[in-house]
């Protein structure tokens, strides 16, 4: 009989001890109430901390599509007549638009329109694949995304090879009459100058390739965009693409029209990722853009320096109310220098505790240095 009831205060006794443990716990981790914890046990003293109310930041607009890795592309830009290069308006890795000016040729004497040259061999020319190219052509000077100059050349020579045939002449071709004097080479698209083979004095051959308009990389994101995109979205705007869970930065080199039969003109604009990728992206990946608008929308943000993080990637601050540092839990954007935006409500006038938090709990006995 004495031994039972000696095991019964023994068992007893351990479970008081456990539930002194869990109670000692339970506080660590703000189990329980800070009344609860201050009225039992001796409070701590007030911690003097730091405290700042939320800001704002003024974060980037930006367009969201959905875009796709393309191997990078390059427009070649040649020579449209023999003779010498007598200026030179840009320099390599330069980013140009549609219509500005490249170089300037000082053209040689080309033979005259009446020339012809004796070709027996010479197959039938491909009259409706001319008018299809005449046409294509057509829809992208409505757009104004070349210049007229280039859908007259093409105009003009359907009519010469349309002339020709009707004479039943296919052994003999018209020389197209060049332009001689000075002549100046536009960009037909946006890009980046790459593999600059010019120089001012420099003499040159028609059809010598001259530079190069793209993006200068391996790989590169296309994004398809309407016509309405066009007034937010520029040449040179950054860009942030999402893969991987990876951010990285890039930038609009060329913007290019995109025909299509029967369906509004549409846009594509290509993006040059900035700084070393590592592999990252591959040509036929699908990866989330955000194009900057160069408008910006006031947001809140507090000091990035005041939140804290746990291993479930969630995201903390202490708030001071009524003397006490409130645990809160938060959700969060973009950071800028030294503010993070916040994307979760916190009450109206909150004063966030900044520094000085290592150790402090939920409830903790605080005052606020001025």
């Amino acid at each position: 009989m004495k031994n039972f009831t000696r095991r019964r205060r023994i068992l007893a006794g351990a479970m008081v001890l456990v539930c002194a443990i869990g109670l000692l716990l339970a506080a660590g981790y703000n189990r329980l109430p800070a009344a609860f914890w201050s009225r039992y046990i001796k409070e701590r003293p007030p911690v003097s901390l730091t405290v700042a109310p939320v800001g704002t930041l003024n974060k980037p607009i930006r367009i969201a599509r959905t875009g796709t890795v393309e191997s990078a592309t390059s427009i070649p830009i040649n020579a449209v007549a023999s003779g010498q290069i007598i200026e030179l308006y840009i320099k390599e890795g330069q980013a140009v638009k549609a219509g500005q000016p490249l170089l300037k040729i000082m053209a040689a004497a080309q033979p005259a329109a009446s020339e012809t040259v004796v070709a027996p061999q010479k197959a039938q020319p491909d009259l409706a694949s001319m008018q299809k190219e005449v046409d294509r052509l057509q829809k992208l000077y409505d757009i104004g995304a070349i210049p007229r100059r280039q859908w007259e050349a093409a105009v003009a020579r359907l009519q010469t090879e349309k002339e020709r045939v009707s004479q039943g002449d296919p052994g003999t071709r018209a020389v197209q009459p060049v332009v001689s004097g000075p002549t100046t080479l536009t960009a037909p698209t946006d890009g980046i100058v790459s593999g600059l083979n010019a120089a001012a004095g420099k003499p040159v051959q028609a059809g010598q390739q001259l530079l190069s308009l793209g993006s200068g990389q391996e790989v590169e994101v296309v994004v398809q965009l309407g016509q309405n995109d066009l007034y937010l979205v520029h040449l040179g705007s950054a860009v942030l693409i999402e893969a991987a869970n990876q951010t990285i930065p890039g930038q609009v080199t060329r913007i290019s029209p995109q025909i299509t039969a029967d369906q509004p003109p549409a846009f594509l604009a290509r993006i040059k990722l900035n700084g070393n990728t590592a592999g990252l992206f591959k040509a036929g990946m699908t990866v989330n853009v955000g194009l900057d608008t160069g408008k910006t929308a006031s947001v809140p943000a507090i000091p990035a320096n005041a939140i804290l993080h746990d291993d479930r990637q969630r995201h903390f601050v202490y708030v001071a109310v009524g003397g006490q540092a409130i645990l809160q839990q938060i959700s969060i954007g973009e950071t800028q220098n030294e503010l993070t935006e916040l994307t979760s409500d916190l009450p109206p006038e909150s004063m966030i505790i900044v520094g000085g938090t290592q150790g402090l709990k939920n409830g903790d006995p605080i005052t606020v240095t001025p």
